[in-house]
């Protein structure tokens, strides 16, 4: 495989993390501009006010309605509701040098005890002059740090055929309000042919021990009225922002159960 095309590969694995759709997803408009989120926590039963441990499953991304290229996303920002706690004390974190440049078993081989996700890309890369072809990637997200030493999720991202890999950070915020934990994602300008489709889904959960007691990297309660046993509530909001300045905000609405 040339460098050209191993270059346009690379790009469209990093966009098609930021740029990815499921069918089923909330979706919103703007133009000819579709944002999409998906996802929901198991299990869907709950306490009303004590957060326990859970797995997070999201997709989402951008399409447009007539098949034009995908416009550039500059940030990503993942919002997750449900009083989500987001923990990392006591997890290994993986240094970024060891994602850098390795395959999806040489990645989990060097940072396995850092595994908090997995999930999986399906992308279709073209290129000026060339017929289009087909990408499955395998997505690992590792517990790690950004260049300057914030608490961070990792995504590994690598493809077998033709074989390019690819690391982003998503910096973990947090802040007031009903979405406590907030996951953000910055990518920088870079030259490459971005993804025609693509689909995109993870799954979030790990729990490990810490002084003899077990803990979980998520946790989460479902905060009904006590006079309810179940209810919809907001469960995450993505907001994309796009290089021309616009912002595309989402929000998804999943059902729980209290207990």
């Amino acid at each position: 495989m040339g460098p050209r095309r191993r270059r346009a590969v690379a790009a469209a694995l990093v966009a098609a993390v930021l740029v990815t759709g499921s069918a089923n997803a909330e979706r919103a408009q703007h133009g000819n501009l579709i944002v999409t989120l998906d996802g929901g926590i198991s299990p869907r039963k709950l306490p009303r006010g004590k957060p326990v441990p859970v797995a997070v499953h999201l997709s989402g991304g951008v399409q447009t309605t007539d098949e034009s290229p995908l416009p550039r996303v500059n940030k990503l920002k993942l919002e997750l509701a449900w009083r989500g706690i987001l923990s990392t004390r006591g997890l290994p974190v993986c240094p970024r040098g060891r994602l850098v440049g390795r395959d999806n078993r040489q990645a989990v081989g060097a940072c396995g005890r850092s595994l908090v996700g997995r999930g999986n890309l399906h992308a279709k890369i073209f290129l000026p002059g060339q017929a289009p072809f087909g990408v499955k990637t395998i997505l690992n997200a590792f517990n790690g740090k950004t260049k300057v030493g914030r608490p961070a999720v990792l995504v590994h991202a690598y493809t077998p055929d033709p074989p390019v890999s690819f690391l982003i950070p998503f910096v973990i915020k947090r802040q007031p309000g009903a979405f406590r934990t907030v996951l953000v994602s910055t990518l920088k300008r870079s030259v490459g042919t971005w993804p025609h489709v693509a689909n995109f889904r993870v799954s979030v959960s790990r729990s490990f021990e810490l002084d003899g007691v077990r803990r979980s990297y998520l946790k989460a309660s479902c905060p009904v009225p006590k006079n309810f046993t179940a209810g919809f509530l907001s469960f995450a909001r993505a907001t994309y922002t796009f290089a021309n300045g616009d912002e595309l905000p989402i929000e998804s609405v999943r059902s729980c159960r209290a207990r």
